[in-house]
C-alpha cells in the first residue's frame, strides 16, 4: 500500500483556500496612553534603568523609551506587560487616578 500526499487544492491546480482570521484590535485612548507613559516613567524609576525595566517587560529598551517619551503610542500588550511589571492590573494601571485617602474600589473616603 502506498501513501500519496494530496495538495490542499485537491490536486486540481486551483486556488488554495485560505483561512481568514478576524482579529479584534483595541487601541488605547489618549488618556490611557498618557497614563501608560506615566506608568512607564514611574516603573523606570522603580527599576532603576530603562534596560532593567525592558528586561523585566521582555521588550527592547528603545521601544519602551519611545513609548514613554510619546514618540510611539503604546499598545494593550505593552500595558499588560507594564501592569505585570508593576504587580497590578491593567485596569488599575490605566484607570482614573484615585486620591490616596479614598478606596480604589468604591471611592469612599477612609
Amino acid at each position: 500500500m502506498q501513501l500519496y500526499l494530496i495538495p490542499p487544492d485537491g490536486g486540481q491546480g486551483g486556488r488554495v483556500p485560505t483561512r481568514r482570521r478576524h482579529f479584534v484590535t483595541r487601541s488605547l485612548t489618549e488618556p490611557e496612553r498618557n497614563r501608560l507613559r506615566a506608568a512607564l516613567k514611574n516603573l523606570r524609576a522603580a527599576y532603576g534603568t530603562w534596560a532593567c525595566l525592558a528586561e523585566v517587560m521582555g521588550m527592547p529598551t528603545r521601544s519602551i523609551r519611545a513609548i514613554a517619551s510619546g514618540q510611539f503610542a503604546g499598545s494593550p500588550g505593552t500595558a499588560m506587560r507594564a501592569a505585570r511589571a508593576a504587580g497590578t492590573t491593567i485596569e488599575r494601571l490605566l484607570g482614573r487616578p484615585v486620591a490616596a485617602d479614598r478606596c480604589p474600589t468604591c471611592g469612599r473616603s477612609g
